[in-house]
């Protein structure tokens, strides 16, 4: 027994205890048979010192209170408020909230395996099951619900060196395990998850009949096919800001034209000649400008033929990384809004039955995850980007064709909030900035109040996990990663100037003699 429950209110009970007992742990109380789990929400001392024992800094309130016969231990008691989760129904797989507080005088005792066990929907190791972590302070394994995450989305949300990246990576190799064999794609704006390599070949994920496959796509081989282009898209990387409302009517007039003649696949040198068969001696200077600008089209990232392959891309069994690093970031809102586009058609038109093995380029027969790292970069809260509206398309209506997202960002007040908000299940650490905190308690409904304060105490690699693929948020320690993290990790700066430093005493050139002359010009 840790406590006795000594009050009941509307928000939850609180109780009595001697012990220090950390906010977020998980508690107990018996009802009948019945054990009903609650979370310690926050804590305070039962009786505070009087002032005037704390003046003195050089003598302890203890030796205070027993010169003026006070009971040292009236002193070491605390009072916990605390909010009911409620039992576990097997036959309904969530817990039940009693609607009813206990009664004074009931106790209360630390939560066990026997109870901390039903806040995983599945068990480890089990099909559809991904082990992120365990209980905080607690040796109980927190498991999610694969068929949850993939189905109604997951977000990823913490400041810079939270753990952000080593907690996708955990989840990454809980999908690429033997019992869940996933295809996955992970967009990386900074090349940080290659260390994820190391599946291939590491025995955790290999077995007799199953080898798990890593495929990395290097800035360079990544290419979009004009033809899988939108007018609008044409536009907006022609358009320089000088691009007349003339000469985008011309424009659209060609594109159009090229399109209804049923050419659905068509090259640079295609589309030139259309916007040509428009020049008249009435908008020569117009077609001039449109060429000049249209030479904007034969930069490396675009090709005639070759596009996003995506059955390529996603593979039962493979992650794929689409490491677009170093592309600047209005070409890398491109590349997603494309692959995003060809990824939702290829989905709902093969659950639709629009495409069959014949349609290689588009055929998808199985749902597919995607990991979008710098989400705040394609679903911005303000402003628009190219891969905003197909996004928030996949958020809202994926679930229907089978295409899960995990959006991970460090900024979540500067991501669309309706985007968040599809996130069903999240895992938030630490986060400090207060408009960060707000959005965050906006957008997550399964998220209460009492953990969000907790988010700026949280410590690297700890966090809160709340929502459908999890019967009840939880405090959780993010387990260990198998492959190394080494991309996503802050520098030591400070080593490598030493090391750095002893290299260039051990290979510097020769000082030169003092007494020799230095020629340093006039």
């Amino acid at each position: 027994m840790i406590g006795i429950v000594n009050h009941s209110g509307e928000e939850g009970f609180s109780f009595i205890s001697s012990e220090r007992l950390p906010a977020g742990m998980f508690a107990f109380y018996l009802e009948g048979e019945r054990k009903i789990l609650c979370r310690v929400k926050y804590g305070e001392p039962l009786k505070q010192y009087p002032q005037e024992f704390l003046m003195d800094m050089e003598i302890s309130p203890d030796d205070v209170s027993a010169f003026y016969g006070f009971d040292m231990q009236d002193f070491k008691y605390y009072s916990y408020s605390t909010s009911v989760v409620g039992y576990f129904d097997a036959l309904m797989g969530e817990f039940i909230n009693p609607r009813t507080n206990p009664a004074s005088g009931v106790k209360i005792d630390r939560a066990g395996e026997d109870v901390l066990k039903d806040i995983s929907k599945v068990k480890a190791g089990d099909s559809g099951s991904a082990l992120i972590g365990n209980v905080l302070g607690e040796k109980t394994e927190i498991v999610l619900s694969v068929r949850d995450i993939v189905s109604q989305h997951i977000s990823v949300i913490a400041s810079t060196g939270a753990g952000k990246s080593y907690t996708v990576g955990v989840l990454v190799e809980e999908l690429l395990k033997p019992y869940n064999m996933a295809p996955v794609l992970i967009f990386d704006p900074h090349g940080e998850y290659s260390s994820l390599g190391e599946i291939s070949n590491n025995a955790e994920f290999v077995t007799p009949t199953y080898r798990p496959k890593v495929r990395i796509v290097k800035p360079k081989d990544i290419k979009i096919r004009v033809s899988d282009l939108h007018v609008s898209d044409f536009i907006s990387i022609m358009d320089d800001g000088t691009m007349s409302d003339k000469m985008k009517t011309l424009f659209r007039s060609a594109y159009h034209s090229l399109k209804n003649n049923s050419k659905k696949q068509f090259t640079r040198n295609e589309l030139k000649q259309e916007i040509e068969l428009l020049r008249d001696k009435n908008n020569e200077s117009t077609i001039e400008g449109i060429n000049w600008r249209f030479g904007k089209l034969y930069a490396p990232i675009f090709d005639d033929f070759q596009t996003i392959p995506l059955a390529d891309y996603f593979k039962v069994g493979q992650l794929t990384i689409m490491d677009v690093s170093g592309i600047e970031e209005t070409f890398q809102q491109l590349i997603a809004s494309i692959m995003l586009r060809r990824l939702f058609d290829a989905r709902e038109g093969t659950e639709n039955n629009r495409y069959n093995e014949s349609h290689v380029d588009k055929f998808l027969p199985y749902p597919v995850f995607l990991v979008i790292e710098e989400a705040h970069r394609f679903a911005p809260q303000s402003g628009e980007a190219k891969s905003k509206s197909i996004l928030k398309t996949i958020l809202s209506e994926g679930r229907k064709f089978g295409i899960g997202v995990c959006l991970v960002s460090q900024r979540p007040s500067k991501l669309d909030a309706d985007s968040l908000s599809q996130c069903m299940t999240q895992i938030t650490m630490r986060i400090v900035n207060p408009t960060d905190q707000q959005q965050i308690a906006q957008s997550v409904e399964s998220a209460s109040r009492d953990l969000i304060s907790e988010l700026p105490s949280l410590a690297k690699g700890q966090a809160i996990i709340s929502g459908v693929a999890i019967n009840t948020p939880a405090l959780v320690k993010i387990r260990k990663r198998i492959t190394s993290d080494t991309k996503g990790r802050s520098k030591d700066a400070p080593s490598i100037w030493a090391a750095e430093r002893k290299y260039e005493e051990k290979h510097r050139a020769p000082e030169v003699k003092a007494d020799e002359e230095i020629d340093v010009g006039v």
